[in-house]
């Protein structure tokens, strides 16, 4: 057992069970206290003491300890702990604690009355003793007590459970990010601009773990030019928001009414009340258009149910919803579109008095086995015009004598195509324009690489485009007259929301968007003087002493020439000279993983947590041309495994620091289909882990609620019953023999995505052939695990995981799973 002892009246401590009998500098530890009594009574006497504490030590966490706290008019310092505590009244202690490597044992502490043990400002035990569990990181300990005792000399004891369990306590002005941050900080989540530009409506979302998985979210309207919040919403918050045209009103849906603000006066009108299920507020002219829902109720009686057709298995596929009419004037509303099928609106123009509808028909005849209808409907006659019915229809806009219409490379017998002999993955977003006089469709992006995932029109005529370009997601503009793509030089790498003035022809925009290293940050920007204007940064206010490991890009040209992306992050304090273990992540399907901060796949934090992470595309992936992602279709892994066996090849060449029997991998859906089937493939990793996977092809084509039309693209044209070696030879299931690393399985029991099944299949293979494997199911989760406390659990599984199979610590996950055998 090893122990140290930390008496704070000395000015040198010997302390056993650091490592190499290193010493504490007591100049880093410090202490806040004796409150005057007369200041502020004993924390414990009060009624509300837990709460009273909590908010005085989130104060206490802030990272500036220079400035004097003030306590009642009573200014308090931060001293040092060798210097003795004169007067009484309650006090803090605060102690920087590092950690290595999971590290657990139990905090002695004398000398005080009623302590209170904080770690990172969150409450872990009011007493004495207090066991400590702490993943590889850093921490700032926080002792609050009522008092000292007399004659008792103050000390903390700290005894790990094993020789292992070894503290550091060296005070640093920076430390290593925590899962905490990356979940936790404050991020903005939309941005929705005025048509003029002089208005934004913000939600930004937080989290405290006081709340749990509750998250705090608030909408600001807020004014461009000085960044002043105009009104606030956070009880009730807005839906479906939308500004007029005369950006003088803002709509919005908040319980069973639509309201409307007055944003010169910031007076409120209820405009409709008893409007249950109501979305998708959209202005025309003094009108508001808007979408109602008539939700399907079963018999409670019922037994059984029949389908009706295979998107029956969806929840809400039998929820009905219709276009309405709301004269602001009268108050008065008609129904404007009766279908079986849902109606959803597109756009508007107001000069045709006509509307864009779209529908989804069942209709399985060929790939992707769906049907889309786009409609125009005359609202001065209510008759409805069927423009076409699409196989890979993504959204239409009305432009200048025209429409813009946003589909697949195969939309309209290939028209998007730019080769046709070639095999093309129609998720990879394409451009087109319908003329209006002759109805003509032409395409606009068959040399533009990038996939178009979203438009908005901007002064009737031109678009302001969001795409994956790579592992990127930046902006462009289209000018429809030139017929030209121009980046917009938004200075983040992923634009994660962004809102348009679109009455302007080179319109202002604010967005909010990070980059690999770089957290959170939103700006307004003219896109006419490429001038930016900053209006939040994440790094200001939660990651202000955060220490970010080095991110460096590493492509690798395949066999086949291609080139493939990637990018390395680096440990913190990253040594060349050192051994360190990695960990490959990738997904493999039809997206690139993005240069995202933070997100379900935190890089970051592994690299904090002393992995070397690589990150790559391999083929398949949209945003790299049709060629690179046509090598997606009817592959199941075939090029995608190749690409990450070989870029795991180079990368280990590149990076002689990472021990190469120490690599592991990762992925989820495809991704974990990925990590299955790499398994078959090959042996160079030496553990691997399989989020919510793929290991029966047939299984998942069939019962995943998405499964028959993922795989109308993917596997266009291939069903079980003609193309047995598509689906049987490249489903890791009936090649399980073959596996030889050790496998961890997560699920959520609840995934209607893909279903726990499909890791059920490969968990009952790896068992009755007596492989090394691990199924841990998440109660209640589907696809993706997103609550707050579940997420840190899935976190440290994976983590766990890799530190017990790459870097030979096991006490982590025996002490998540004790009931394992190892």
């Amino acid at each position: 057992m090893k122990a140290f002892t930390l008496v704070l009246t000395s000015l040198a401590i010997a302390v056993a069970g650091m490592a190499h009998g290193a010493e504490i500098d007591l100049n880093h530890i410090q202490r806040l206290g004796p409150v005057n009594q007369k200041s502020a009574a004993p924390l414990s006497k009060s009624a509300h003491a837990d709460a009273l504490r909590a908010n005085f030590v989130a104060k206490l966490t802030q990272p500036d300890t220079t400035q004097p706290v003030l306590v009642f008019n009573q200014p308090l310092t931060w001293q040092s702990a060798v210097e003795k505590a004169e007067g009484e009244g309650w006090l803090a202690y605060q102690l920087p604690l590092s950690t290595q490597r999971f590290t657990q044992g139990t905090l002695k502490i004398k000398g005080l009355e009623n302590p209170q043990v904080y770690l990172n400002g969150q409450l872990v035990k009011s007493a004495d003793e207090v066991p400590l569990e702490l993943a590889n990181g850093d921490y700032q300990l926080i002792v609050l007590a009522d008092g000292q005792q007399a004659e008792v000399p103050f000390s903390l004891d700290w005894q790990g459970n094993s020789d292992v369990d070894v503290l550091s306590f060296v005070k640093q002005d920076t430390h290593r990010v925590s899962a905490q941050q990356l979940f936790d900080a404050k991020t903005i989540s939309s941005m929705q601009l005025s048509p003029n530009g002089k208005y934004l409506l913000q939600s930004t979302v937080e989290y405290s773990p006081s709340e749990g998985d509750k998250a705090i979210s608030v909408t600001e309207l807020r004014d461009v030019a000085s960044n002043q919040v105009l009104y606030r919403w956070q009880d009730s918050l807005p839906q479906s928001s939308a500004f007029s045209t005369d950006s003088k009103q803002l709509a919005y849906v908040v319980g069973q009414q639509i309201v409307l603000l007055n944003i010169a006066d910031l007076s409120l009108k209820v405009a409709a009340d008893k409007v249950e299920n109501v979305s998708g507020l959209h202005w025309y002219g003094d009108t508001l258009l808007f979408s109602w829902q008539k939700t399907f109720k079963a018999d409670e009686k019922a037994t059984s149910k029949r389908y009706q057709a295979l998107e029956d298995r969806w929840s809400y596929w039998r929820n009905n919803s219709q276009i309405y009419q709301l004269d602001l004037a009268s108050g008065a509303m008609r129904q404007l579109t009766e279908s079986k099928q849902s109606s959803d609106l597109l756009d508007s123009d107001i000069r045709l008095g006509k509307l864009l509808l779209t529908r989804a028909v069942v209709d399985y005849a060929e790939p992707a086995h769906s049907l889309s209808q786009l409609v125009e409907l005359d609202l001065a006659t209510l008759s409805e015009t069927l423009i076409g019915e699409y196989r890979t229809f993504g959204g239409a806009l009305y432009g200048e004598n025209g429409m813009f219409i946003l589909a697949g490379p195969t939309f309209m017998d290939g028209l998007g195509k730019q080769d046709p002999a070639l095999e093309v993955n129609d998720y990879d977003g394409q451009l087109y324009w319908r003329e209006t006089k002759n109805q003509q469709v032409t395409a606009l992006s068959k040399e533009f690489d990038p996939a178009i995932t979203s438009m908005t029109a901007v002064a009737g005529r031109d678009l302001i485009l969001s795409v994956i370009e790579g592992d990127f997601a930046p902006l462009y503009f289209f000018d429809k007259s030139q017929n030209k793509f121009s980046k917009i030089d938004t200075g983040v790498e992923m634009v994660d929301s962004f809102g348009i003035a679109t009455d302007q022809a080179l319109p202002t925009i604010v967005y909010a968007g990070t980059s690999a290293t770089v957290p959170q940050q939103a700006y307004v920007m003219n896109i006419k003087s490429n001038r930016k204007l900053m209006l939040f940064d994440s790094k200001v206010t939660s990651y202000a002493t955060t220490r970010l490991g080095q991110m460096e890009d590493f492509d690798f040209t395949n066999k086949q020439g291609q080139l493939i992306d990637g990018r390395v992050y680096l440990p913190v304090d990253y040594d060349a000279t050192k051994k360190y273990p990695a960990l490959v992540y990738y997904y493999g399907g039809t997206s690139p993983v993005g240069r995202n901060f933070s997100g379900r796949w935190p890089f970051n934090l592994w690299a904090a947590q002393g992995y070397v992470v690589y990150v790559l595309q391999p083929s398949g992936a949209t945003g790299y041309g049709q060629a690179f992602s046509g090598r997606h279709v009817n592959a199941w892994g075939k090029h995608s495994a190749d690409d990450i066996i070989e870029g795991t090849q180079a990368f280990l060449q590149a990076y002689t620091a990472v021990d190469p029997k120490k690599v592991g991998n990762m992925g989820a859906s495809y991704g974990g289909f990925m990590t299955m089937y790499l398994a078959t493939q090959t042996d160079i990793f030496a553990a691997s882990m399989s989020h919510a996977g793929i290991s029966n092809l047939s299984s998942y084509w069939g019962h995943g609620w998405w499964g028959y039309g993922y795989s109308g693209v993917a596997s266009r044209g291939s069903f079980p019953w003609n193309n047995r070696e598509l689906y049987v030879d490249q489903s890791p299931l009936y090649n399980a023999d073959k596996i030889t690393t050790p496998l961890l399985l997560i699920h959520g029991d609840a995934d209607t995505n893909v279903p726990v099944g499909e890791s059920h299949y490969m968990y009952t293979a790896l068992k009755l052939l007596n492989k090394d494997v691990e199924l841990v199911e998440f109660a209640g989760q589907d696809h993706q695990i997103s609550a707050r406390n579940i997420r840190f659990d899935w976190w440290d599984t994976t983590m766990a995981w890799f530190d017990l199979q790459l870097k030979g610590e096991p006490e982590w996950w025996n002490t998540l799973y004790p009931d394992t055998k190892k």
